[in-house]
């Protein structure tokens, strides 16, 4: 089953993950297929993220998951719609790890920059340590069962990062890519044609 969101918060899952994009509006589709499919498809060519009317993401979450009706040990993923490019390989890892017995997994992306701890005047305070940091990309996948404690306990996460945050540490990491990042600007817009017209040139 996928459920696919725009997320309205990119929040970090916790300390070690950090956000890399935020605001969107809020779509949710969901079917019985886990990861089938090529997930690298989209459009050669685009004008600039979509748009559209908002729906609340922890709405349109529980609607996609009361459609599907998963049973406990399926395997869901959360997306997040803006997240056009996401290889298939790593959409069958988190899957993967899932099914291996991990309750949820996530892929990341390690953090290249240098990230630095500044108070609310501006001033730098310290380092923080980036081999311990990650982007979190998408999509999550979690086990059915675990998803409907967390029903139970506050409702429906409103994406993957709120979803990441509520899972309280049981996410299991596995490797990202640099297709999955968000589209949000036309900064974005540009490096994915370029990206695809360089891997679709013979």
């Amino acid at each position: 089953m996928v459920v696919s969101d725009d997320e309205t918060s990119d929040d970090a899952a916790d300390g070690d993950a950090a956000p890399d994009d935020d605001a969107a509006p809020d779509d949710a589709a969901s079917g019985n297929d886990t990861a089938s499919g090529d997930a690298t498809s989209g459009p050669a060519s685009m004008s600039g993220p979509a748009s559209g009317p908002a729906v609340p993401s922890g709405a349109a979450v529980a609607s996609a998951l009361r459609t599907a009706a998963p049973g406990p040990d399926d395997v869901v993923l959360v997306h997040d719609a803006t997240r056009a490019f996401v290889p298939a390989s790593v959409v069958a890892a988190v899957v993967d790890t899932v099914r291996d017995g991990a309750p949820a997994a996530v892929p990341v992306e390690p953090v290249a920059d240098t990230v630095k701890v500044v108070d609310t005047d501006g001033v730098v305070h310290g380092t923080r340590d980036r081999s311990l940091l990650r982007h979190a990309q998408a999509p999550v996948a979690v086990r059915a069962d675990t998803l409907g404690e967390l029903l139970a306990a506050g409702g429906a996460p409103a994406g993957p990062a709120d979803l990441l945050s509520r899972l309280g540490g049981r996410a299991h990491a596995v490797p990202g890519d640099p297709h999955g990042m968000r589209i949000r600007t036309p900064f974005d817009v540009a490096v994915v044609e370029a990206l695809l017209s360089t891997e679709n040139t013979p």
